[in-house]
């Protein structure tokens, strides 16, 4: 697929926290750059971009982050500590009802 952008888009954003919500039709995630304290909590932060998806395409994205982070820890990670970072599917306790919001 050839993909058109504006050259001053190239280089991307940097996000170091996101934040999720969403609605019955659609969902939205923030990627937000936040400044930290000394003890790790955020103090400041900035909207870097704003992305709206439908619920099909969130499902595929997860697939394919999972799929991703999956290839990405069996060659960049440590055997004895990649399952430390599995990224597991939310069990079904959560509640499915309210809107998200993670950082």
């Amino acid at each position: 697929m050839k993909i058109h952008t504006q050259p001053d888009q190239l280089g991307g954003v940097w996000a170091n926290a996101a934040a999720v919500r969403h609605s019955p039709h659609e969902f939205t995630i923030d990627f937000l750059r936040c400044d930290f304290d000394d003890n790790g909590k955020a103090k400041s932060g900035m909207l870097v971009q704003r992305v709206n998806m439908s619920p099909l395409f969130v499902s595929q994205l997860i697939s394919a982050l999972q799929d991703n982070w999956s290839k990405y820890a069996d060659k960049a990670m440590p055997k004895e500590i990649q399952g430390e970072f599995t990224i597991e599917p939310p069990g079904d306790d959560d509640d499915a009802g309210e809107p998200d919001t993670d950082s």
